[in-house]
């Protein structure tokens, strides 16, 4: 075989070729791709900053609640930002060249060059980056705490006619609060003027004005439970983990270092700039001193608070003063003649302007001394009333005008009192001399219920859920009377006035006697033994008590109620055994041992709360025969033994939160035949399988032996254990969790099932479950990996009393409602759709007009195929929508796709959340409009986000669009005319093609905008835009952080020298990070801002002034460029004129020196 010698040359040739050109082609590369490469970069450089922002916020929610951060994660977020920095610098040059050679398109090739190679290996950085954030488990919510003001819209101050004499009061509260010397401001007055209710319109103004970050509220009484005092102010801080922690010490420490976290100066952006963020904590109803150290307050040795203020109510000036270091206190006097008229009238109505009713107002009034409480009472008492009864109570009360304020108002009250008769009105009676028994200002409606059953207040043989039911209507009857008041924030929530307290202890237990000991009373060992020997009823609340006795005489007991904040304070075995007509015993942070039981003699026993506390022996129990009510909730218990089955009156069991639970004895749960209501929540989880023999733990087929069973609360950890035939079809009030399920969802209806299933299982064929999701209001379901297309195939009988709907973490859902179907949501209020990655549509086809038309809250995250939202013909058929959040979907192309004519007005969608969506342009399409991909390389005119007049927004009031680089213009000209006049917030983020915010025409319709931030929108040149007379009279909070390409903030289309621009609500403005600002404005308006208190200017260094034109700024007394300096001289412009200049004085003599 010959060999052709030139093949060896070749060969070596194309060798040598290859090494020559494959680099030079490779290098070539980097020139001609330098375009793809910036584009690619910016693309990461998005990808990574929401990634490291949703890290920054899962950081700040740990640190709220003193978590130790893994150091893994905050080296891994200086990394980020260190990259994303160098990456955007790396941008920032590419553009400069960009615009300086060949007519602004391209740099020249040896800058191309380099560029490229380094965009290579920032993109490949980045990248990992990524990847190594999404490694990271255990990503905490980023709710902002509901102390937060500044987070959310504050709820608008009533205008309830408020009086001037509260007026004027709330004006010097509001005013000391905000004088930096004083940190204790207090309200003092006698009961009943209304200072609980002062300081809730003092609540809603901080709020409103935003003049605090953070407010947090407990109530004191007289009796404080600092455990509950603790849990109210971590709620308002967000400083959840503080409900794991039982230790009232360890809590305060959790308390403490949470306030001092705030107190510490925290960094805020990447030049350092810090802010301290304000806390207000506000006690309400002090009797006398509060340890705050005892509570977490920070404070010195005099008990004076330290980093936070505080706002205090007493009916003791010397209580303020004295032992709470007020530094500014003020008298909450009566209402002044004119208004306790105004008040009372207001409450009878139109009757009392007429005759013979009119004479007799006056009358009535002198009785009352001007307190907002009686005179409520009185009016309540009169409203419905005819004439001569009103002459009747006239005449009673005209007996006791000679007697002592605290007499008359017992008198008073005691009308109103006696105005309850009859069986109905003997149940009310009974029911607030419970309410007062109870010892606190805000009574559990739960334990009133055990307490009910207990002391048979209704029918022996009432349901749980009847008694619930009537309690319910009493408590109205009690709040229409004024004898019980009902809470602003939560309708289920109920007080008690202190007036009314002691009435009912003093006058309408004369012949039921009742003790509430005070943490005065030392010890019960002190008190008269034929007071304790009388007694029927008696509350040890909260009070601190080192040691009960061995024996307690009180042979007439029926209700005993014993919390504690000594969790080792011990139960003798004899304390209780002359309380043989005992019917209610509650004992919360107790311990009882293995000695002989302290409930031997108690045979009468209904109701037995042994909440918190430490049992050796559950057996003992068992000797209660007639046991109604039963609960060790939050106790330290691991066992239920079988003993626990004798107990066969059980009605109601409650294990909830027994976390060390971990063994019920087989048969325990079947033999309690009578239970109505089972409580298992975050506990017992080890059922055992039917199949298991023989059983070493409880199984739920034991449940079906419960024929009167029907609240359960359960989790079943394993689904494989839930029997096939489990009888759910009694269950009216459940929630049952199985698998592994977010603890931290929020949980909304009364029957709440849910699932995280695994791929294999078949538990969704389970006869029981197919019952539960047939009757169920609020679902969760996770992990639908199976067969399923759609959501309404999981169910054979649809979903009919499906209020609340939560799918997350499935690879096989592409519809949620598939046409034609058998479900169709028809009331369904909130759809949750989250990591469903296979979804396409919310519906596959046209839907019945009923469908969905009961849908206020619709959310959708990380659903990556779904290109549209809603079709408008959908759309049209959901009134009652408020809120519609769409995230990191990164297919989606429109919210709404038109597929009819016509108009849609969405009239109450309140708030509208749109981020992450890179390939979006607009909110509604026709689909004539271009496509992404014929657009990129086009130039033309642009396409606004909000087009056209086919929907329509008038109530939206909350407007959010983050990292949409898609879009070019928020605003058409063409939109609806209604749209955006009730806006209060707009928050832009990371619009790279944004030039500028608020056009001119749509300026004179964002009267309502109170708040507008602007953040990382490197294109942008303008935030405002503004025509001659065009109205700028919103906004009290302005923020424009790191918008590097922006020059000013407000522009005009020829505007004329002598017209004004008014911000009426700016009050606080921010210029940080605008490297390229140059002035607020250029134009020749004149600017008045009234209310502008507070200005940061900071990282601007090309703005040279303020304004061309003339500005007004009355409140405004300084410019801040960080947390310690600032400026001001004159004016607002000369400071502006003169500051950058100071600072470069400064910094050279800092250097010097």
């Amino acid at each position: 075989m010959s060999v052709d010698p030139a093949i060896p040359v070749a060969s070596f040739a194309w060798d040598v070729l290859k090494w020559a050109v494959v680099p030079v082609k490779r290098q070539f590369g980097y020139v001609i791709s330098s375009k793809s490469y910036a584009q690619d970069l910016r693309k990461e450089v998005g990808k990574l900053t929401y990634e490291a922002e949703r890290i920054h916020n899962a950081v700040e929610v740990a640190r709220n609640n003193i978590r130790t951060v893994y150091s893994l994660v905050t080296d891994w977020h200086e990394s980020a930002e260190k990259a994303l920095n160098e990456a955007r610098e790396l941008l920032e040059e590419f553009e400069k060249a960009s615009k300086s050679c060949c007519y602004g398109t391209l740099p020249d090739p040896n800058c191309r060059y380099q560029f490229s190679r380094k965009a290579k290996d920032k993109i490949e950085l980045l990248q990992r980056l990524a990847r190594e954030c999404s490694e990271f488990r255990d990503i905490s919510s980023t709710d902002p705490a509901p102390g937060n003001v500044t987070a959310v819209s504050a709820p608008s101050a009533k205008d309830d006619g408020v009086f001037e004499s509260r007026a004027s009061i709330k004006c010097k509260i509001m005013a000391a609060l905000a004088d930096n010397r004083n940190s204790v401001v207090g309200v003092h007055g006698m009961g009943g003027t209304g200072k609980s209710t002062l300081l809730e319109e003092v609540e809603r103004r901080i709020r409103e004005e935003r003049s605090f970050d953070l407010v947090a509220k407990a109530d004191v009484s007289e009796n404080p439970d600092i455990k509950r005092i603790q849990e109210e102010i971590a709620h308002g801080l967000g400083l959840s983990d503080i409900k794991k922690e039982k230790n009232v010490s360890l809590r305060a420490k959790l308390l403490r270092e949470r306030l001092e976290d705030e107190e510490r100066t925290k960094q805020e952006n990447d030049e350092g700039k810090k802010k301290k963020k304000k806390v207000l904590i506000i006690l309400d109803n002090l009797w006398k001193g509060l340890d705050l150290k005892s509570v977490g307050i920070p404070c010195g040795h005099d008990n004076k608070v330290i980093g936070c203020k505080l706002l205090l109510t007493s009916r003791f000036q010397f209580v303020l003063r004295r032992e709470m270091g007020c530094d500014a206190d003020f008298l909450l006097d009566a209402l002044k003649e004119e208004e306790a008229k105004r008040l009372f009238e207001r409450t009878v109505s139109d009757k009392v302007h007429h005759d013979p009713f009119k004479s007799m107002v006056d009358e009535a009034l002198n009785k009352c001394a001007g307190l907002p409480f009686l005179i409520i009472a009185m009016a309540n008492v009169f409203r419905d009333a005819d004439f001569r009864e009103w002459k009747d109570v006239l005449r009673q009360i005209e007996m006791s005008t000679n007697r002592g304020l605290s007499e008359r108002i017992n008198e008073m009250l005691q009308l109103s009192y006696n105005r309850f008769k009859g069986e109905d009105g003997k149940e009310v009676k009974s029911l607030l001399r419970l309410c007062v028994v109870y010892g606190v200002s805000k009574p559990s409606l739960e334990n009133l219920v055990r307490y009910s059953v207990g002391t048979r207040l209704f029918r022996e043989d009432s349901s749980m859920e009847e008694v619930r039911d009537r309690l319910s209507t009493l408590i109205q009857t009690l709040k229409a009377s004024s004898f019980l008041l009902a809470d602003e924030k939560d309708a289920d929530v109920f007080k008690i006035h202190d007036l009314v307290r002691g009435f009912v202890a003093s006058v309408a237990s004369r012949d039921d006697p009742l003790l509430v000991l005070k943490n005065h009373d030392k010890s019960v060992i002190e008190l008269p033994k034929d007071k304790l020997k009388s007694c029927t009823s008696v509350c040890f609340p909260y009070v601190d008590m080192e040691e009960l006795p061995e024996e307690l005489d009180c042979p007439e007991m029926r209700i005993f109620l014993l919390f504690t904040n000594n969790g080792s304070l011990k139960v003798p075995s004899s304390c209780f055994n002359s309380m043989r007509k005992l019917m209610v015993l509650h004992l919360s942070r107790v311990r009882l041992t293995r000695s002989r039981s302290p409930f031997q003699f108690l045979e009468n026993l209904h109701t037995l709360c042994l909440n918190d506390c430490s049992l050796e022996d559950v057996a003992m129990i068992s000797e209660l025969k007639r046991l109604c009510v039963l609960s060790f909730a939050n106790s330290k218990i691991q066992r239920l033994p079988k003993e626990i089955g004798q107990l066969v009156e059980l009605r109601l069991l409650d294990l909830n939160h027994c976390s060390k639970l971990e063994m019920i004895e087989p048969g325990v749960l079947g033999s309690l035949m009578k239970l109505e209501e089972l409580y298992m929540e975050n506990s017992f989880d080890r059922w055992n399988a039917v199949e298991q023999t023989p059983p070493t733990n409880a199984g739920l087929i034991e449940l079906n032996k419960l024929k009167n069973l029907y609240t359960l609360h359960v989790s079943i950890l394993d689904p494989s254990v839930l029997p096939e035939d489990l009888n759910v079809d009694k269950l009216t009030k459940y929630q049952i969790r199985m698998g592994d399920v977010p603890r931290q969802r929020i949980r909304i209806g009364s029957s709440i099932l849910e699932l995280t299933l695994d791929p294999i299982s078949d538990i969704l064929q389970k006869g029981c479950i197919q019952t539960l999701l047939g009757k169920t209001d609020d679902l969760f379901l996770g992990g639908l990996n199976g067969i399923e297309q759609t959501i309404c195939v999981s169910s054979q009988k649809g979903f009919p009393k499906l209020k609340h709907l939560q799918v997350k973490n499935s690879s096989s859902i592409r519809y949620v409602l598939q046409s034609p179907s058998h479900t169709d949501f028809k009331i369904l209020e909130s759809l949750l759709l989250d990591n469903l990655i296979s979804l396409e549509k919310i519906c596959n086809n046209h839907v019945s007009s009923n469908s969905f038309s009961a849908l206020k809250v619709v959310r959708v995250e990380n659903c990556n195929k779904m290109e549209v939202l809603f079709p408008l013909s959908l759309l049209r058929e959901l009134p009652r929508l408020e809120e519609m959040r769409v995230v990191e979907c990164h297919l989606m192309r429109e919210i709404v796709e038109v597929d009819d004519c016509g108009k849609v007005e969405l009239p109450n969608l309140r708030v509208l959340e749109l981020r992450d969506l890179p390939n979006i342009k607009n909110f509604v399409s026709d689909g004539t409009a271009p496509s992404s991909s014929t657009l990129n390389d086009q130039i033309g005119p642009q396409i606004a986000f909000f087009n056209g007049q086919q929907v329509a927004f008038p109530s939206l009031e909350t407007l959010s669009i983050w990292r949409m680089d898609s879009i070019e213009t928020i605003w058409d000209n063409q939109v609806a005319a209604e749209s955006f006049c009730k806006l209060k917030s707009l928050r832009v983020y990371g619009g790279d093609k944004l030039e500028n915010i608020v056009p001119s025409y749509i300026l004179g319709r964002l009267k309502s905008l109170e708040s507008l931030e602007v953040q990382s929108c490197d294109s942008l040149e303008v935030v405002f835009k503004l025509q001659p007379l065009s109205p700028l009279d919103g906004h009290p909070i302005a923020r424009f952080p790191k918008c590097k390409m922006l020059t000013e903030v407000i522009c005009d289309d020829g505007g004329e020298e002598g017209l004004v621009v008014v911000f009426n609500q700016l009050k606080y403005m921010e210029l940080d990070g605008l490297t390229g600002l140059r002035c607020f404005s250029s134009s020749k308006y004149a600017l008045m801002f009234p209310l502008l208190e507070d200005v940061i200017v900071s990282g601007c260094p090309s703005m040279k002034f303020f304004s061309e034109g003339p500005i007004n700024t009355p409140k405004l007394e300084r410019v801040h460029v960080s947390t310690e300096a600032w400026f001001w001289e004159e004016n607002l412009n000369i400071t502006i004129q003169n500051m950058f200049k100071e600072m470069v004085c400064i910094g050279y003599q800092i250097m010097c020196n």
